[in-house]
């Protein structure tokens, strides 16, 4: 009978329509499956990198992860960060995210200074990481009148400080990562008089 026969055919596309999607459930599945047990290089900190330091060959290693959504959020690898300057704090172990390092323009352009600081000229709290600013005293003839201060570097990242006693009293060896353009006038300013570090509170804009 042509009713029962429609009828039937319909209960037929049912079926294959549910078995389709079984399969296709199935291997769904399965893709993901295989694709969470892929794993993929990535670069993490062998120590904890702060802001303003530039990442060195010792401070990386390699290790293998699972593939995930928010791989693309983290330094594959095949990218070498070795040079880049660290813009946020990584802690040791941690992948290193991409938008914790400086683009390759921005490393190509920077260089890392180490200057000495009197530990008067230091504040107490400033630490690693940390942002600051630099200032220069001319140092100033007898009986003059000192001269204005002269900002020398502003909001910069300090990437390294080791404070330390002397026959000459208490100083600090600080490391700063700088354009190398500012080299020279950095440099300059050492010899005309003191160093002022200031440190900056609150989040760069």
């Amino acid at each position: 009978m042509p009713f029962m026969s429609t009828k039937k055919s319909k209960i037929q596309t049912r079926l294959l329509i549910a078995a389709s999607l079984l399969v296709a459930s199935i291997l769904s599945s399965v893709l993901i499956s295989v694709l969470s047990n892929q794993k993929q290089s990535f670069w993490i900190a062998n120590r904890e990198l702060t802001p303003g330091q530039q990442i060195a060959a010792s401070d990386i290693s390699k290790v293998q992860v699972n593939i995930s959504a928010i791989s693309i959020n983290y330094v594959p690898a095949d990218v070498n960060p070795i040079g880049s300057i660290v813009i946020n704090r990584i802690q040791r172990t941690s992948l290193i995210a991409t938008q914790s390092i400086s683009s390759q323009n921005e490393t190509i352009n920077s260089a890392e200074v180490s200057l000495t600081i009197r530990a008067i000229d230091l504040p107490g709290s400033v630490l690693a990481g940390d942002r600051i600013s630099i200032y220069l005293l001319e140092d100033a003839e007898a009986g003059a009148f000192p001269s204005e201060p002269e900002l020398v570097l502003s909001d910069i990242y300090l990437g390294s400080i080791e404070r330390k006693n002397s026959n000459f009293g208490s100083e600090a060896a600080i490391t700063i990562a700088i354009g190398r353009e500012e080299i020279s006038d950095v440099l300059r300013a050492t010899t005309y008089g003191r160093l002022v570090v200031v440190k900056l509170n609150g989040w760069k804009q």
